[in-house]
């Protein structure tokens, strides 16, 4: 597989809270051909004057959820989201809605960053390795595992839409002329309902929604 490249000028926010870990990440950033700008950032309100090609990348241990007038200041300035995942973190649903990629803090190499910036700068959904695999070794679940997993796992309208399309066998293009959106706003949301479920491909996703209660065909 070709390296991907990172595009020159684009812009990348951290809102990483633990200073070690931010540190790390922007070494890798450092190491790499083309670095690009990057800072840290604290505050939604220092978005105010992005848009166009910039990146935040954020770790799912954020507290506050993403509110609705931030989501929509991101939706409009164009900005997308880079979440880097670790296994002990519940992602709260809101910044789970605004993602574009998720990466495990396990896969997060300068390769792999790279990978994962230049996908979501293209326009395509990045989930790591480890994420996608996750699903598939893990063991099975107990036998009162679909009603906690009811409680724990939720699923907006919009995808559980998506879901029961994908379920009736329809292709992206398909979903998206159903929905009356675009196939990137398809390709969007398959990619997050298959991080929600931990799944590494759209069928598995529909049988785990299925098992879990939270899809009936």
């Amino acid at each position: 597989m070709p390296t991907r490249t990172l595009d020159d000028g684009i812009e990348i926010a951290l809102m990483i809270r633990d200073d070690m870990r931010r540190y790390g990440i922007e070494g890798m950033f450092r190491s790499l051909d083309t670095p690009p700008m990057t800072h840290a950032c604290t505050d939604f309100e220092e978005l105010a004057g992005f848009s166009g090609d910039q990146l935040i990348i954020s770790s799912s241990d954020v507290t506050a959820p993403l509110s609705d007038e931030t989501a929509e200041a991101l939706r409009t300035h164009g900005i997308r989201m880079l979440i880097l995942i670790d296994s002990a973190s519940a992602l709260d649903q809101s910044w789970a809605d605004r993602a574009h990629g998720f990466l495990d803090w396990a896969d997060l190499r300068p390769d792999s960053l790279r990978e994962a910036i230049a996908d979501i700068a293209s326009g395509r959904f990045y989930m790591s390795e480890t994420l996608a695999r996750r699903s598939v070794t893990a063991s099975e679940p107990a036998t009162d595992a679909p009603a906690a997993r009811r409680v724990s796992i939720s699923l907006t309208a919009r995808e559980l839409q998506v879901l029961r399309l994908i379920a009736g066998g329809l292709s992206n293009r398909q979903v998206a002329r159903s929905l009356s959106i675009s196939e990137h706003g398809v390709k969007r949301l398959v990619g997050i309902v298959l991080a929600k479920l931990n799944c590494p491909n759209r069928t598995l996703a529909v049988v785990r929604a299925i098992e879990w209660g939270l899809l009936t065909l």
